[in-house]
């Protein structure tokens, strides 16, 4: 297996997308390379949140990725995981609204959606299929083949913008 892990910093923290068929083992030892002599890097860092995404994975899978990562020097927010999809809104990612706005950065992939209730800029792609409502703006900087609707509520001004 090439890559069991991807690794991608969000805007709560870090995101770890896991490929459906790797197993824990081979999950742990790609983390373990992946964040071998980074410790320095995450000295002193503020707490941050880990979420997991593809693979499903049991309580006990999650504790023991989140040792690791403990391990390997990341100060952990809470040891409680939070997943990004609502599932029972049916893949909706709900993000909290910041009084400056909101970023994403990654892909949407199909059937993922993002429901802001403020402005957001995603830095990536929304792909056919996965969308963006916002009560705000909407700036992409990526391709939009997707959907993105600005201003649900009524704010006329209110714009998408994509930037290739």
């Amino acid at each position: 297996m090439l890559n069991p892990v991807i690794i991608k910093g969000n805007n709560m923290g870090i995101r770890l997308i896991i490929t459906p068929e790797a197993l824990i083992d081979d999950i742990k030892n790609d983390l373990n390379k992946k964040l071998q002599n980074k410790k320095h890097y995450y000295t002193n860092a503020r707490p941050i949140e880990i979420t997991f995404d593809g693979k499903t994975l049991t309580e006990e899978e999650k504790k023991e990725i989140l040792s690791l990562l403990s391990e390997k020097g990341l100060n952990i927010k809470n040891k409680e995981i939070k997943k990004n999809y609502n599932e029972e809104k049916k893949g909706f990612i709900n993000l909290q609204p910041d009084k400056d706005g909101l970023f994403y950065l990654g892909n949407l992939k199909y059937g993922e959606s993002i429901n802001a209730s403020t402005s957001i800029i995603i830095v990536g792609n929304i792909e056919q299929g996965a969308s963006v409502i916002s009560k705000g703006n909407i700036i992409v900087i990526g391709e939009l083949d997707g959907f993105a609707k600005a201003g649900i509520n009524g704010n006329k001004n209110a714009f998408v913008y994509n930037v290739k």
